[in-house]
């Protein structure tokens, strides 16, 4: 479906070639990078960082209850966010991290967090046993990270935290200097910060 669906956009944006290949494992996933251009192929594009930092494009399949993202970074090393429902206690919510390795393999991982449990992993937290972030593309380029990754409306995984739906979620933003090393995230801190975003009507 998915697919079929880029197909279409990549058509309507000129781009005669795309590649998809995606591997996901319990820990973390490699896939070949991919060049690829921006224009045209999100309905949504925010700067979530208001910086230029961290730019989020974003275009919901609500046919098919999949949402589909591209996440630009300032930085050479891992990418992600995290998703919750905004201001609520011991809640859980889900993060998805993403980036290119020296070699040229893209790396993913779908992790999860309790926010009434302090876990040593900061800011990252613990892999989710059911993997369902997508990483459909990467790459680096002018000193960026350039990660294209997709994720049902509801995947039905308790871990996941809020389901994609007509309301404002907390979008959080992060991206390192450095890229995951054996699943494990550098021993410093990250840029990051954090917005109220509708990702299914963002203009509301």
């Amino acid at each position: 479906i998915f697919l079929i669906n880029l197909a279409y956009i990549l058509k309507m944006s000129g781009i005669k070639k795309f590649l998809s290949i995606s591997f996901l494992s319990l820990t973390f996933a490699t896939v070949l990078a991919v060049p690829h251009e921006n224009k045209g192929r999100y309905l949504y594009e925010q700067d979530i960082s208001s910086t230029g930092a961290f730019i989020a494009r974003w275009t919901p399949d609500v046919e098919n209850s999949v949402i589909y993202f591209e996440f630009e970074a300032q930085t050479q090393g891992w990418v992600g966010v995290s998703i919750l429902l905004p201001d609520i206690v011991d809640q859980v919510g889900d993060q998805v991290i993403a980036g290119v390795y020296e070699d040229g393999t893209s790396y993913i991982q779908d992790r999860y967090f309790n926010k009434s449990i302090p876990h040593p992993e900061r800011p990252l937290r613990p892999i989710d046993v059911q993997q369902d972030w997508v990483l459909h593309y990467a790459e680096e380029a002018n000193d960026k990270t350039i990660v294209g990754v997709s994720r049902p409306f509801n995947t039905g995984d308790f871990y996941d935290g809020p389901v994609f739906e007509d309301k404002v979620l907390k979008f959080s933003w992060a991206y390192d200097e450095l890229d995951i090393s054996d699943g494990i995230a550098p021993d410093h801190g990250p840029t990051f910060g954090s917005v109220y975003i509708n990702l299914l009507n963002p203009e509301t």
